[in-house]
């Protein structure tokens, strides 16, 4: 019993040991049936000696073999379940060394001038987040002249455009007089025409008085013409007033009928006659100023959408010089500053790197492997990940095979400094990404998942037969 528990005590596959080599453990297992058949053998042969011993001291010794055989097989299962482990992980598809890794974001200047701290600190290793404010620029020296040249303009079109409004409220009060004065001089005209027309009715009955005194005056002539009282010359005046006083009647009806048509025109606003215009000089003068006030109104109409579109191109230009003039950097990402490039008080150009950023909300694994390992991998192909020191897996899959070509990318940690085996694999694993800390530059082990393996082939090879078979 000491030399199995003196085997037992030196087996390579405790717990202090779980690394230990696949031959290391089939000799522990070996050694350990050697033992138990060796005292099987030796009860035997004391047991064929004493043929002549008592059914008791026989039935002790069976129970005593028993006893041994069952411990002899627990300790045969135990060695077995401690071999398996560390032969399971020998015998899987692993990396020969990984590290978390992350790429690496360069912030540069978006304009000319001098850098001035935002943050508290910024220095190598602190951790910022999305959308932090890290620095400021400025440039006293951005070009300002198109934003100087669109103010100029409208401050000279809202001079114009106030002048012109104080025109029209001018040539409006003007436009009142000069209404009130046209109205009054229709009123006068009109009733001066009416005064006349009844001063032709006037007449107009005289020289009907007058032609009837003319008939009745030639009447007499002609009886008393007939009788040799009166000459004949006599008659002809008489007839001939009487042809005067009808042509009267008809004239003065006819100055009646003229009359009457300038009190229609007038009544009108249109006046006329022989010794003016059509309209008084209070009208022509008010259609002037009304004119005038049509062409100020416009004016101002015109200055007012000028002034809409220079106010908007003000706004843009403004913003646009507000940007060439200053700039605040913030943090593009959530991560932990890798370098600074730039201090306090430091002219910068456009264009030039201020800081880098360590992208950890991007975190990968890169890892190298053996070549018969390489071979065996593809874009996709699932992969478990665990960090050294740590027991939990983390879920991944593989988005990169370099093979011995590192991968073309700005990644904190280059993949050449990996050199234990030549082929690059880069794993994608998400719940990285999601840790609070950031894991860049810790080491760990990637396991990938060969029946995956087995059964994409399975899908391949089925995808294969049934485009045949189609």
């Amino acid at each position: 019993m000491s030399i199995w528990k003196s085997e037992q005590s030196q087996s390579p596959m405790s717990d202090s040991a779980p690394q230990a080599p696949a031959s290391q453990s089939a000799d522990a297992v070996n050694r350990l049936k050697k033992i138990d058949d060796d005292l099987r053998e030796v009860l035997l042969r004391k047991h064929n000696e004493e043929p002549a011993k008592s059914i008791g001291l026989r039935q002790k010794l069976k129970d005593f073999t028993g006893r041994k055989g069952a411990k002899s097989l627990i300790a045969i299962l135990v060695a077995l379940a401690l071999g398996w482990i560390p032969l399971q992980r020998l015998l899987a598809t692993t990396s020969a060394e990984a590290t978390v890794n992350a790429r690496l974001i360069n912030v540069r200047a978006p304009i000319d001038g001098e850098v001035s701290l935002i943050a508290p600190t910024i220095s190598i290793g602190t951790e910022v987040e999305a959308g932090e404010k890290l620095l400021h620029i400025t440039n006293i020296r951005a070009d300002r002249g198109r934003l100087d040249d669109l103010r100029r303009t409208i401050n000279a079109l809202t001079t114009d455009m106030h002048a012109s409004e104080k025109r029209v409220a001018q040539l409006k009060g003007i436009e009142a007089n000069l209404v009130e004065q046209r109205n009054a001089f229709q009123e006068g005209r009109i009733k001066q025409l009416e005064a006349r027309a009844s001063e032709l009715e006037v007449q107009v009955s005289s020289a009907e008085a007058m032609h009837e005194d003319a008939r009745q005056a030639m009447e007499r002539a002609k009886k008393l013409n007939v009788t040799g009282s009166q000459t004949i010359a006599t008659l002809l005046h008489a007839e001939r007033d009487f042809k005067t006083s009808q042509l009267a009647i008809e004239a003065a009806k006819i100055r009646i009928e003229g009359n009457k048509i300038e009190l229609e025109a007038a009544k009108k606003g249109l006046f006329v006659g022989d010794s003016y215009n059509d309209l008084p000089r209070s009208a022509q003068r008010l259609d002037e100023i009304r004119q005038q006030i049509l062409d100020a109104s416009a004016r101002v109409e015109e200055n007012k959408g000028r002034l809409t579109y220079l106010e908007q191109e003000l706004a843009t230009e403004s913003e646009l010089f507000s940007s060439h003039s200053t700039s605040d950097i913030a943090a593009p990402v959530r991560g932990r500053i890798w370098d600074t490039l730039t201090a306090r008080g430091e002219e910068v150009r456009t264009g030039q790197d201020l800081l880098r950023i360590l992208d950890c909300a991007g975190a990968v694994v890169t890892a190298t492997v053996s070549e018969s390992v390489y071979n065996k991998l593809w874009v996709g192909q699932p992969a478990q990940f665990r960090l050294r020191g740590e027991r939990k897996d983390y879920s991944g899959r593989v988005v990169g095979l370099t093979g011995l070509t590192a991968a073309g990318s700005n990644f904190a940690i280059e993949q050449t400094a990996l050199t234990r085996e030549p082929y690059h694999v880069t794993i994608a694993v998400p719940a990285l990404a999601e840790r609070q800390e950031c894991e860049v530059g810790r080491t760990g082990q990637v396991t990938f998942d060969t029946s995956a393996s087995a059964e994409r082939g399975t899908n391949i090879k089925t995808a294969d037969t049934t485009a045949r078979r189609s």
